[in-house]
């Protein structure tokens, strides 16, 4: 039993010795880089990294430096250098440093060469403990970059602030915002806008540009216009966006913004009447328009301006207040035709200018003034004078034949 016991404890010792030799029998301090946590970045990206150091040698390493060599597209954050005190014999220390991947680099494996150089630290029996310097190696860490582009709506604008109906070339203004790492390019927008919106004109619906940045944003301009009788309310604008991406791959996405049509006053003028109602040179006249609110809100502090040619002068401005929905009021004009006015009809316009919360409004309204010369209007004053006199005579040749036949029939008898 004695015998069996010594042999297995031989064994034991064999197998121990067996494992403990390469520690032993290390030669020189090694250093490597056994990993690098994360390797995976998008161009931009600013990032805190973990190196994990090692000494594979049975000799311990000491004043080991690790200089980050400048690879033009990934870089080191502060200093380019690493300074590491000592890692014993087979140890390891993990070390943080902070990198940044260049913007718009393309996607792929990029690698930052690491100079080191350490001095080797071991007791030697006949002079003691020996530090020698160790010739320097380059070490490769490698990071996989992969870009993304991600095109969202960022604020939508437009001018006026409120859209209206029967309106024209409302500039819709729509922000596209790239929040992803690669650019994209020949970013192409086009608006697909349905009742009452309509294209104010060729080419209104549709904007492009060269590129987007990453983490950049750009302004794409439409003009819309709106239809008459448009309801108020919120509409949704479908349009689509084309790029190419970074391996030249082209892109297509639906989107969609809302637009909202607001309530407003609208006017329509009636009757335009001049007192006196025939207008010659040199006349003096009021002339008086009648304004009706046929929209669908209050209009407020109403102001009706006259624009005539320069033979008409005098008060052109008057304030008409608040006009309510369905509520008409008058403007009224003191005028005066110059005594040279040629006869003619004079397009003439009434702006109309009312208050709407914090925003003012206008439209233009027109209608005609008559001038007429000074001898029409001597026989316009009169028109059914020649008429009547006409009828008159014809009646009493009528009644005088009537009594002549009439006697002498009683002649007869």
């Amino acid at each position: 039993m004695n015998h069996i016991l010594l042999l297995i404890l031989t064994l034991l010792f064999a197998v121990t010795a067996a494992w403990v030799a390469p520690s032993s029998a290390a030669t020189n301090a090694n250093i490597v880089i056994t990993d690098v946590t994360p390797t995976d970045l998008s161009p931009g990206d600013i990032k805190e990294i973990t190196l994990t150091v090692k000494n594979e040698g049975g000799r311990d390493a000491r004043h080991i430096t690790m200089n980050f060599q400048n690879s033009g597209n990934i870089s080191l954050i502060g200093s380019s250098t690493v300074y590491i005190s000592s890692i014993n014999a087979w140890s390891s220390k993990e070390i943080p440093v902070t990198i940044k991947a260049e913007d718009e680099i393309t996607d792929g494996a990029y690698g930052i060469p690491i100079v080191v150089t350490f001095d080797e630290y071991y007791y030697n029996a006949s002079v003691g403990y020996v530090t020698t310097p160790m010739p320097s190696k380059t070490i490769t860490i490698v990071f996989n970059v992969e870009g993304t582009t991600t095109l969202e709506v960022a604020n939508v604008a437009t001018d006026p602030l409120e859209l209206r109906e029967d309106s024209e070339n409302n500039n819709i203004t729509v922000l596209l915002e790239n929040s992803g790492s690669a650019k994209a390019r020949s970013v192409s927008v086009r608006m697909d806008p349905p009742s009452p919106f309509t294209a104010a004109y060729s080419g209104s619906t549709s904007d492009f540009t060269e590129q987007i940045q990453a983490r950049s944003s750009h302004n794409f301009v439409f003009a819309l216009d709106i239809e008459d009788r448009a309801e108020e309310g919120s509409y949704t604008i479908p349009f689509t966006i084309e790029y190419i991406g970074e391996d030249a791959q082209k892109f297509s996405q639906k989107k969609s913004i809302t637009l909202k049509i607001s309530s407003q006053a609208d006017f329509l003028v009636g009757e335009v009447t001049t007192k006196p109602a025939v207008i010659t040179g040199g006349t003096e006249f009021r002339i008086n328009i009648p304004v009706k609110n046929t929209g669908n809100k209050d209009a407020e502090s109403v102001n009706a301006i006259l624009k005539t040619k320069s033979y008409f002068t005098g008060a052109k401005t008057d304030y008409l207040g608040d006009i309510e929905v369905g509520l008409e009021k008058v403007a009224t004009f003191e005028l005066e035709a110059h005594r040279d006015t040629i006869p003619d009809n004079y397009e003439t316009d009434i702006k109309i200018i009312w208050e709407d919360g914090d925003e003012r409004l206008e439209t233009i309204k027109s209608f005609r003034l008559v001038v007429v010369s000074s001898e029409r209007a001597g026989e316009g004053s009169n028109p059914g004078i020649i008429p009547i006199a006409g009828a008159g005579l014809l009646m009493a040749v009528l009644i005088g034949v009537f009594i002549y036949f009439k006697k002498k029939k009683r002649k007869s008898e």
